[in-house]
């Protein structure tokens, strides 16, 4: 069975903008397994809203072509239950986008790459992996 690998915003942000060889290297060695949440689409799609760029929409529909996009399901939401109550009660909490992704990523079985290892690292049973490094 093939690893899949869930992108967060901010490493798309990265992928995006190109402007880490490393990142694009890892990229282009698991090209066929790389996927992002719905939720990571609308922060991006939001992004383009907000800086009003054709060049940057046309950036993220390209890269949009090139991952697939998990929806929510029925099991991601159950994850982000078990999580924002974890978090909560541990005093730890994070941004409810950040919980939505790695709810997503646990539900998908995904490991989550992400540059943000202190708010995903929280989470447990997450599988996290930075490829900026």
């Amino acid at each position: 069975m093939k690893k899949l690998y869930m992108l967060d915003t901010d490493t798309c942000s990265y992928i995006i903008r190109g402007t880490s060889d490393i990142l694009n290297k890892r990229v282009k060695e698991h090209r066929h397994n790389l996927c992002i949440f719905a939720i990571t689409l609308a922060e991006l799609l939001f992004g383009v809203a907000k800086k009003e760029s054709r060049r940057l929409a046309d950036s993220v529909g390209l890269f949009q072509q090139l991952v697939e996009v998990k929806p929510w399901t029925p099991e991601a939401a159950e994850s982000y239950a078990i999580i924002r109550n974890h978090l909560e009660k541990s005093g730890q909490p994070i941004g409810n986008m950040d919980m939505l992704i790695a709810a997503s990523a646990l539900a998908e079985n995904a490991a989550l790459i992400t540059n943000n290892l202190s708010h995903f690292s929280r989470i447990p049973d997450l599988s996290i992996e930075n490829w900026l490094e």
